[in-house]
């Protein structure tokens, strides 16, 4: 008994042998893909030296080394209590992007995470990411939505 006709088997055939094509296909491209082992000592020298020199060997994520004065950080920098000049010594943060911070601080209140620093227009989660270990956002008790309760 005989489940196909012949132009069926003919077209079952020719996909078959397309899927198994997409499978080498599949196979060379990720074998053309994996570092090669050159690349691979580079990746690892580089990860065991990020994990020897701590935050000095933070990078920017364009190639370039933070200024030495977000390695002068010695605590995080309390996002709800920071002031203009603590703000800007966050790499990536000038006199505007700092005043955006402090508006918007005096406008809705106290930042509740640091993730909250999103919401401040020209803060992204990649810029958040290089600030990572840098900030804090405590609780702030005296302001609420923009007024003082003192």
């Amino acid at each position: 008994m005989k489940f196909f006709t012949p132009s069926e088997e003919r077209l079952l055939k020719f996909l078959g042998v397309l899927f198994m094509i997409g499978l080498l296909a599949r196979e060379i491209r990720g074998y053309l893909e994996r570092p090669t082992p050159a690349e691979q000592a580079e990746r690892a020298a580089d990860l065991e030296a990020f994990h020897a020199g701590g935050p000095a060997y933070l990078a920017t994520g364009d190639g370039a080394t933070l200024p030495p004065n977000v390695l002068a950080i010695s605590a995080p920098i309390d996002v709800n209590r920071a002031d203009n000049e603590q703000l800007q010594q966050l790499h990536g943060i000038g006199p505007v992007l700092a005043k955006k911070i402090i508006d918007y601080r005096t406008k809705n209140g106290y930042f509740q995470t640091i993730q909250d620093l999103t919401y401040v227009h020209g803060i992204g989660p990649r810029l958040l990411a290089r600030w990572e270990g840098l900030l804090t956002a405590q609780a702030d008790t005296t302001v609420q939505k923009g007024v003082s309760i003192e």
